[in-house]
């Protein structure tokens, strides 16, 4: 039975396509009839006055609409056989419009699309069905498109066909990423003056107490204090940098269990900075730190863009509330059933009338001045909600505020706990047979590495750049190799990827500052981890102790 189906609907299409043409050929008969004077003219009646039009000036303005159309036209049988295409589909498919029309339309998209492309194509009512796919022409381009399809009936009732409309997003795609990044980057713009102010108080508690050792080497006990002030100013430092890269770099999603009510304490002294004196800033946080599903960086960027927003609308100074609290959801149009954490922030600011507020989270949309504001940051903030399975919401009155609301899915899991580092004296073992060849282009860093790597009791060698350690490895096999990622003349990937295509196969561990995670990821693939600058002695301790363990 399904090859009889198969069959007749084959012939279904065959006899449709030749009906098309029979038609098509007809009528540029009746073209040149026309053209030649040999036909009568088509009198129309309209208003009560006969106005005269010719076949060719009625279908030569629709040709020409069509083919000037930046959107690729095509007409589909409703078993998605092509009928009909314009010039600007041929120009996506990359093949000429003969080599097109007859052949299935599934043919130019991936077997991983065909569910969704059924699905829209399987209108069969007078309304739009739209979607996003990735389209695959003939030259095996991958092309990120949007469609829409309409279902259409034939004027004679021959039967019915399926218009489509396809729209390159190619171009809209890259202005995003670009306008994202810029977004961004505005963000850190606004903090770099609190930031450089900042920074020099901690290069000043830190070359200040390094200064005070090296006056007093003989004093231990003031050379102990002098040495943590100095490392709590440091690990300032790499907070602040931390916060910075994350705006900085193009990130993956990272969906893990955050503890919310850390998450925004964490963020108390930036959110200070930011905001200024002029706002108060009040916390009413869930006592019990409750955990949701979400990426802690995005979490963080979405917390501190509703704060900028919150600033921008209070120029006279106000109060801003954070708030946390739980929530369950069900029969929600938008969200599933499951437990929720709503986390808010409201301002006491200027608010938004309605035919703003219902725009507010469109891409682009922003009511600030001409190089004051790109239009992201809502958007964003959006995006980084229904990522994590959530959404967003917003309440406002004209003159009297306005209040975000995240709604972000619980986890059934704890937020990991950060436990405080030990005295590096105690994580100091004997590992005199496991060699460690250390490969930074960093004369600083190598050092401290060489040396904490000799304190903790390894055997190690250095190399100051990827070729060096190649050559020191023909000589001799590291157990572990530590390795930079950024270096001049080859990075730390490629080092390991000639390591590994000579057979060596020792546990890697990426040392490094560099904030492309995914160059990063990439190279974990690798069979590597990643030690994130700055770092403690404990922390490279214990990643060395893992290579070894799992060798």
């Amino acid at each position: 039975m399904t090859a009889e189906r198969d069959a007749s609907a084959a012939l279904s299409d065959e006899a449709l396509i030749a009906e098309l043409k029979s038609r098509l050929s007809e009528a540029q008969e009746t073209l040149d009839a026309i053209r030649n004077g040999d036909v009568d003219a088509v009198l129309v009646e309209h208003s009560g006055a006969s106005r005269v039009f010719t076949l060719e000036n009625a279908d030569r303005p629709y040709r020409f609409l069509i083919e000037q159309m930046k959107e690729g036209a095509v007409t589909l049988s409703t078993e998605g056989i092509i009928l009909f295409g314009n010039r600007r589909l041929a120009e996506l498919l990359g093949a000429p419009l003969e080599k097109i029309v007859g052949t299935a339309f599934k043919r130019f998209f991936t077997e991983d699309q065909w569910p969704g492309l059924d699905l829209v194509l399987a209108c069969r009512s007078s309304a739009t069905s739209r979607a996003e796919f990735n389209l695959v022409g003939t030259d095996h381009r991958l092309i990120p498109i949007s469609i829409s399809v309409t279902d259409i009936e034939l004027d004679d009732g021959a039967g019915r066909v399926l218009g489509a409309v396809i729209t390159d997003l190619t171009e809209p795609r890259a202005m995003e990423a670009r306008l994202s990044q810029a977004q961004k980057m505005e963000a850190v713009g606004q903090l770099t003056g609190g930031l450089a102010h900042d920074f020099n108080n901690l290069l000043q508690a830190i070359s200040g107490n390094l200064s005070l050792i090296k006056l007093r080497p003989q004093d231990q006990e003031k050379i102990s204090r002098w040495a943590d002030n100095g490392l709590k100013a440091a690990a300032r430092g790499a907070k602040l940098t931390s916060q910075l890269l994350a705006f900085s770099r193009s990130q993956q999603v990272d969906l893990r269990p955050v503890d919310t009510t850390a998450l925004i304490l964490g963020m108390e002294d930036l959110l200070l900075r930011t905001l200024g004196s002029d706002i108060e800033i009040d916390y009413a946080l869930d006592d019990a730190g409750v955990a949701v599903m979400a990426d802690h960086t995005q979490l963080e960027l979405a917390v501190l863009n509703l704060a900028i927003n919150a600033r921008d609308a209070m120029p006279g100074g106000g109060r801003l509330l954070i708030m946390t609290k739980r929530r369950s959801i069900e029969n929600d149009a938008e969200l599933e059933a499951d437990e929720y954490l709503e986390l808010s922030v409201t301002d006491t600011g200027t608010g938004m009338a309605e035919s703003i507020r219902s725009r507010a989270f469109d891409p682009f949309f922003t009511t600030k001045s001409i190089g004051e504001g790109t239009g992201l940051g809502l958007a964003q903030v959006y995006g980084i909600a229904r990522q994590a399975g959530g959404t967003a919401h917003i309440e406002s009155v004209p003159g009297r505020g306005t209040t975000v609301t995240l709604l972000l899915r619980r986890s059934t899991c704890e937020a990991p706990v950060e436990v405080e580092s030990t005295d590096a004296r105690s994580a100091v073992e004997i590992h005199g047979d496991t060699h460690v060849l250390v490969i930074d282009d960093d004369d600083d860093v190598r050092n401290f590495l060489v040396e904490s790597l000799a304190l903790l009791g390894y055997h190690v060698t250095q190399a100051a750049d990827g070729f060096a350690g190649l050559a020191m490895m023909e000589e001799s096999v590291p157990d572990v190799l530590v390795i930079d990622y950024a270096m001049p003349k080859i990075n730390g990937a490629e080092v390991v990827k000639r390591a590994r295509e000579r057979g060596l196969n020792m546990p890697v561990i990426f040392a490094s500052g560099y904030s492309d995670t995914t160059a990063l990821n990439d190279a974990v693939g690798l069979k590597a981890t990643v030690l994130l600058k700055p770092f403690t002695i404990e922390n490279l301790a214990s990643e060395l102790e893992h290579a070894i363990l799992v060798r």
